[in-house]
């Protein structure tokens, strides 16, 4: 059965955030044709992601695509998009067999939709310099309701959030492996993208709840 990924790119999304779960899928792609993965932005106008890297989405939220995870990767453009009402509408408005899932910063935008109220979700640990808050910090300040976890994965149900900017890479196996994939898929995945001993240092690195 065909699985969708719905990456949301939008100005200034942090680059590894998004591109490291598409690889994944990409390489993922080549041993099941089934898998597909795409971007979808506020509109389907291009968006300038960091270290000016111009994207263009295949879709925009008004389109509704069809998706079994919809991915908010983080970056410093996820200041403005956790006041980005269409986007906080839409992901409220996601059919609730859709995981949805966030890397770094991405996990704002559930919690300031309210999407986290009782669950345990992460984010960064590490600030940069002129950061005034780290932010996991911050999410704890826009979602009080929310129970902090600090693991690299936390996987709370219908809801995936993943810490650090590379922490992308450890979600998107744990979508395959939400997706119905067994280990011996994903560690094949792993061994392609040369990513095989990080991964086995960081698999352990998910907590379930």
């Amino acid at each position: 059965m065909n699985k969708r990924l719905g990456v949301y790119i939008f100005d200034n999304a942090e680059v590894i955030d998004w591109a490291g779960p598409t690889g994944v899928f990409a390489v993922a792609k080549r041993m099941d044709p089934e898998l597909e993965t795409f971007l979808v932005g506020d509109t389907n106008l291009p968006v300038v992601a960091t270290g000016g890297l111009r994207v263009i989405p295949k879709y925009g939220l008004n389109d509704n695509p069809s998706m079994d995870a919809f991915l908010i990767p983080g970056g410093i453009g996820t200041r403005p998009e956790i006041h980005n009402k269409r986007l906080l509408r839409f992901v409220k408005s996601v059919p609730p067999e859709t995981l949805l899932v966030s890397v770094c910063t991405g996990s704002w935008v559930y919690g300031v939709a309210g999407l986290l109220d009782g669950l345990k979700a992460t984010n960064r640990k590490n600030g940069d310099p002129n950061e005034p808050i780290v932010p996991i910090d911050r999410l704890a300040q826009l979602a009080p309701h929310c129970i902090i976890d600090r693991h690299r994965v936390v996987d709370s149900g219908r809801i995936i959030t993943g810490g650090g900017i590379t922490s992308g890479i450890e979600v998107a196996f744990h979508i395959l492996k939400r997706f119905g994939y067994d280990v011996e898929f994903i560690d094949k995945v792993a061994y392609i993208m040369e990513y095989e001993k990080q991964w086995e240092l960081t698999k352990f690195d998910i907590t379930i709840s």
